[in-house]
């Protein structure tokens, strides 16, 4: 059986990421991180494996 993808929300991907909410944020709008899927009518969260796809890019030099 195929494991589920897993949503996290804002806290988890700050800390996973290690920016500040602001700095995040312009990220998002920017391109370099994926914009959230609503998960709520108040409520948004990413997917726990594209944050980590991009978090090793940063990580090898590919992005900022």
């Amino acid at each position: 059986m195929p494991e589920k993808e897993r949503l996290i929300r804002l806290p988890e991907v700050l800390a996973r990421v290690g920016y500040k909410r602001s700095r995040f944020l312009d990220l998002v709008r920017q391109g370099v991180f994926p914009r959230p899927v609503r998960i709520g009518p108040r409520a948004v969260a990413w997917q726990e494996s594209v944050i980590d796809e991009v978090v090793a890019r940063i990580i090898n030099g590919e992005a900022a």
